[in-house]
């Protein structure tokens, strides 16, 4: 096993290069809160700054990606979905390619991301390279936002601004709520499937004349049970993802402030016991999920409408799954540089 892999380096050593020598513009790798942002860039006109910036996330390596003949394609989870398009100013997405000495880019918008499943994608073109050639398209996108009051980058801030810092911390709180009444739904459906599997070991052992009909109903109600946690728990996630992004997002406004603007944890957080808790109770409900799972996956396909609604459950405990994991690293990256 590796103890070090340099591939990311290089995607933000190479990503850096670019920027400043091929466009002259300012690059600041972002080592505040890294979150879901490897670099801020900063236009130059005529050798002086303009104040307006694009967020980078920069992924280094072909394994990062799915690649076609026209370019690659690039998975996002609804958490950095909703993270990215949060953030109040553009931001673009880089992959560099080590093997190939290439580095290639694409804005991040709700017109470039499209739904896939339970996900999201975005496609980079292979004919979109970032170099001098970029920087037209750039400076386009620069105007898309850069407007907001909150400017963590110049380290100004007002009232009004902790204000918001305020209210999106709060959604934390109502984000793990999301995961308790998931986990809910999730217990519930397990004392449900215990039931109706032992009314299927009676049915089976007393050798009932009318077994297979018995049968059949009592698959189509765990079926029909099975599917409505599953959207009951879908919908929780959806709900869950945006929440935590928008926490996420004040938590990295507060970091900000602490190191520049003298900003204080407890000012801004009721319950600072609460918050040290939220990583390990998203690891302990991630762990659980996974653990479930396992079982769901174990589960006999005895019949038709019992095997489409195992399908659907695992699908949603994937996502589920995957959300959550998102939802882990960004926390432990974040409240690393709080606590």
């Amino acid at each position: 096993m590796k103890r070090f892999d340099p591939t990311e380096r290089i995607g933000v050593n190479a990503t850096e290069r670019i920027i400043t020598k091929n466009l002259g513009w300012i690059f600041r790798e972002q080592s505040i809160a890294d979150v879901g942002i490897d670099g801020i860039i900063e236009q130059v006109q005529n050798g002086e700054p303009t104040g307006k910036f694009i967020a980078i996330q920069i992924k280094s390596g072909l394994g990062n990606f799915y690649k076609t003949e026209k370019g690659l394609t690039y998975y996002v989870s609804n958490v950095h979905y909703n993270y990215w398009l949060n953030l109040n100013i553009p931001i673009i997405l880089v992959a560099h390619l080590p093997n190939e000495d290439e580095t290639y880019w694409q804005a991040i918008t709700t017109e470039n991301l499209k739904k896939s499943k339970k996900r999201w994608k975005i496609e980079i073109p292979l004919k979109q390279k970032l170099n001098e050639k970029s920087e037209s398209r750039l400076v386009q996108i620069l105007s898309l936002k850069n407007e907001k009051k909150f400017d963590v980058f110049r380290g100004r801030v007002d009232s009004n601004d902790i204000d918001e810092i305020n209210e999106d911390i709060k959604s934390i709180t109502d984000a793990t709520i999301c995961i308790n009444n998931i986990s809910a739904f999730l217990n519930s459906q397990t004392t449900e499937t215990n039931r109706l599997t032992e009314k299927l070991n009676h049915f089976i052992e007393k050798k009932s004349p009318d077994l297979n009909a018995e049968l059949i109903n009592t698959y189509k109600a765990l079926g029909k049970s099975m599917n409505l946690t599953a959207r009951r728990s879908e919908t929780e996630i959806e709900l869950f993802s945006q929440l935590y992004s928008i926490g996420i997002s004040g938590f990295e406004k507060l970091i900000i402030g602490m190191q520049f603007l003298n900003f204080r944890l407890e000012d801004f957080v009721d319950d600072v016991n609460f918050i040290e808790q939220v990583p390990n109770q998203i690891d302990y409900a991630l762990n659980t999920f996974i653990n479930l799972r396992d079982t769901v996956s174990s589960m006999p396909n005895n019949h038709s409408t019992l095997k489409e609604a195992k399908k659907q459950y695992i699908e949603v405990l994937d996502l589920i799954i995957n959300e959550l994991g998102d939802a882990v690293e960004m926390t432990k990256n974040i409240f690393a540089k709080i606590i």
